[in-house]
């Protein structure tokens, strides 16, 4: 287990700390289930009267918290600042240089960076590249021509059809399939499936590929567990979805949109930077940047809570006109 002082952790973070630098540090905790070793954060006001019963080693707080507690890493955003020290411990536990298993399958055409880590199973088909550092789990299919770039991690049974292209530090979930469409073949120097740098995609995600428009999933954006990403489909950087969702063929994503779960996006539709959807709508048509949806059909949140008011007035109404109707008809 990777293990550093807090004050070698602040200059990876770039954030001062306070208290013992030379506290050791060997993972990263939520504030109330943190123990010895563990480095912790509070962002949350409610969360403020959980420090003096914390186990945490150290906290990460915002620059204007007042607390006794130390050592501590104060931040602007500790939110962030605690997903750059998730991330710094994550790295250093990759297993690396741990050389090509025996019983992998590796084609004489396929070329390999420095400390690639392949283990028993994995099957590298001609002309596939993989960058330096990329760790291939067991059962891992990597087609011809595919590009896999240097610190990518593969999960078991993770399949990248031909020509399919994941750039530096993504890392794949096990049982995922990376342009998986059937019967089809691909155009030499052009993906079906792009994957930049620093996604990550959970379990069983299928990216299904296309031969005329390359299916994309932007920089740093977090895909959940059984999500279809629809041919041709366009998912922008930074963007967040949830488990379950079905994404069209064509669907076209802005940067930071936040997707909730199982919720399904028509073919071609727009959904504009910035913009949320939530859980379990069926959006059927474009939606603006800057925009929070709901429902099925999706529409406005706004709209849709009004909706939702009026019915629930439903009975009371129907009991209303029933009363009229007798007055008006002399039966009361």
């Amino acid at each position: 287990m990777p293990t550093i002082s807090l004050k070698d952790l602040s200059n990876e973070l770039g954030e001062p700390f306070e208290g013992d630098g030379s506290t050791l540090l060997q993972g990263v905790a939520e504030i109330t289930t943190a123990k010895q070793g563990d480095l912790s954060f509070v962002a949350n006001p409610k969360y403020v009267s959980k420090i003096p019963q914390t186990s945490a080693s150290a906290l990460i707080v915002p620059k204007d918290l007042e607390t006794a507690f130390r050592p501590l890493i104060r931040s602007d955003n500790p939110y962030l600042t605690f997903t750059k020290a998730l991330h710094w411990f994550h790295k250093q536990q990759r297993p690396t240089s741990g050389g090509i298993h025996p019983e992998s399958q590796i084609a004489t055409t396929a070329r390999l960076g420095a400390d690639v880590t392949i283990m028993a199973h994995a099957m590298i088909e001609d002309g596939a590249v993989l960058g330096d550092r990329v760790v291939i789990y067991p059962g891992v299919f990597v087609g011809a021509g595919a590009r896999i770039g240097d610190d990518v991690t593969l999960y078991p049974h993770v399949s990248v059809y031909a020509g399919c292209e994941i750039q530096n530090l993504s890392i794949i979930h096990a049982g995922a399939r990376i342009g998986a469409v059937s019967g089809m073949t691909y155009e030499e120097g052009k993906a079906p499936v792009f994957i930049g740098a620093d996604v990550e995609l959970g379990a069983n995600v299928v990216v299904s590929g296309d031969p005329v428009r390359t299916t994309s999933i932007g920089e740093g954006s977090k895909i959940d567990n059984l999500v279809q990403v629809g041919p041709g489909s366009s998912i922008g950087p930074h963007c967040i979805i949830v488990a379950q969702v079905s994404l069209g063929a064509g669907v076209e994503i802005g940067e930071r949109v936040t997707i909730a779960g199982q919720v399904v996006v028509s073919e071609n539709v727009k959904i504009g930077a910035r913009s949320r959807i939530g859980a379990q709508s069926v959006v059927t048509g474009d939606v603006p940047p800057d925009s929070d949806y709901w429902g099925a059909p999706a529409q406005p949140h706004s709209q849709e809570k009004r909706q939702k008011v009026n019915l629930a007035r439903l009975p009371r109404l129907f009991d209303k006109l029933k009363e009229i109707e007798e007055k008006l008809s002399g039966k009361s």
